[in-house]
């Protein structure tokens, strides 16, 4: 693939291009795979300045310890303008966010970073054929993502391209950083990249993995077969497989002894990590594979199409309680003391661990993931008052 780092500044809401940047030949990549140098690539942890991956954390749990929920009087800053020709629509419909930079995917196939509120700091070109439907990974020096046809790690800086592999990529999630490695989706099965150069570690087959999450060294699939399921990978050696699973697109997630993943038709399994064995399983009402939040000992599981966002208790499944939501688009963002969920058509919910709301604004209609960082909520509007497909950053508004 032939790539290219594109940086342009912006001046209030015109755009003041200053394109600069260069284009690395193929038969340089071949020749020299890359290497992120000295660059940091430790994945980031403090939630206090960071929302570092699709679910937070490598386990996909959406939770953020480190913040909490705002109060009601919010104000909401646009950070992106769609109709400015940047920013075309998102293509994974979140970001990842250290201190005030952010960073998105594209449906014109890009990788973006903006800094809040609004500079525009550089863009990748990735994937103009595919677009970029995943959200980047961060370290403090180096941006992992994938899209459909490859992986790539950028300087967090300036979007220089340091290494890429083309036969990684990830379709209904997002890569995966660790500490050891960059876990991604190739040939059949699931790639542990080195962070370092690209390079392939290992790799085991798994039923036509799709999306992943990672716990301890071991990389847990969804498939996008009805024929797939789940599995289990660690260290190129497959743990288990659950071959009588149904469709899993959705995103995995690992919180204490259980993965827990949902088919297309809504059904939530508990599985054990240890042997893929059936903990507990809930039947919610609607259809479409969604990923479920862990926080407070408690699975905050979406409604998709259907009617309820419910609250499961995370050792039993026991139904602790439900709010009508109406169909939700991304995962619950959970915070230290309650939960987020974001809806198009009913808007945003802030609810307290114990299913209180403390408040909902019907304005603030959202579509795709959020992510909580410190005092702010980050959201890709729906429509009504704000700028379907636009970032806004949301505060309370007398700290804003």
């Amino acid at each position: 693939m032939n790539r290219r780092p594109l940086l342009r500044s912006i001046a209030g809401a015109s755009i003041a291009s200053a394109l600069a940047g260069c284009t690395s030949s193929l038969e340089n990549r071949l020749s020299d795979p890359g290497s992120i140098d000295d660059r940091d690539p430790a994945p980031l942890t403090d939630g206090t300045n960071a929302w570092p991956s699709e679910g937070f954390d490598a386990a996909n749990t959406g939770y953020n310890p480190d913040a909490e929920l705002l109060e009601a009087e919010l104000a909401a800053t646009r950070l992106t303008r769609d109709g400015a020709g940047i920013d075309t629509a998102f293509g994974g419909g979140g970001v990842a966010v250290v201190d005030d930079r952010c960073y998105f995917g594209t449906g014109s196939g890009d990788v973006v970073c903006r800094s809040s509120p609004g500079e525009y700091r550089w863009k990748y070109e990735a994937d103009p054929a595919a677009g970029v439907r995943s959200i980047p990974s961060l370290s403090r020096d180096v941006v992992y993502v994938s899209s459909d046809n490859g992986t790539y790690a950028l300087g967090a800086d300036d979007g220089e391209e340091l290494w890429t592999n083309d036969d990684a990529f990830v379709r209904y999630g997002s890569s995966v950083l660790t500490t050891d490695h960059l876990y991604a989706i190739g040939g059949g099965g699931v790639l542990a990249l080195d962070v370092e150069t690209g390079a392939r570690n290992w790799s085991a087959d798994a039923p036509h993995p799709h999306a992943l999450a990672v716990a301890d060294g071991t990389a847990y699939t969804a498939s996008s077969s009805s024929s797939g399921g789940t599995a289990a990978l660690a260290d190129g050696e497959t743990v288990w497989t659950r071959d009588d699973l149904d469709d899993h697109r959705a995103p995995p997630v690992v919180a204490d002894d259980v993965v827990l993943v949902c088919d297309g038709d809504g059904r939530l399994e508990a599985l054990d990590r240890e042997d893929g064995s059936t903990g507990w399983s809930y039947d919610r009402r609607g259809s479409g594979g969604v990923t479920p939040t862990v926080a407070h000992g408690q699975v905050y599981l979406p409604s998709g199409n259907g009617p309820r966002t419910v609250c499961l208790d995370l050792g039993s499944g026991e139904e602790l309680w439900d709010l009508s939501t109406g169909l939700t688009r991304g995962q619950p963002v959970a915070v230290a003391d309650g939960v987020y969920v974001g809806t198009p058509n009913e808007g945003l919910f802030a609810v307290e661990s114990d299913g209180a709301v403390r408040w909902h604004d019907e304005e603030l209609r959202v579509d795709g993931n959020m992510a909580a960082v410190g005092d702010t909520l980050y959201a890709v509007a729906f429509g009504g008052p704000f700028g379907s497909g636009d970032l806004y950053a949301l505060e309370t508004a007398d700290e804003a």
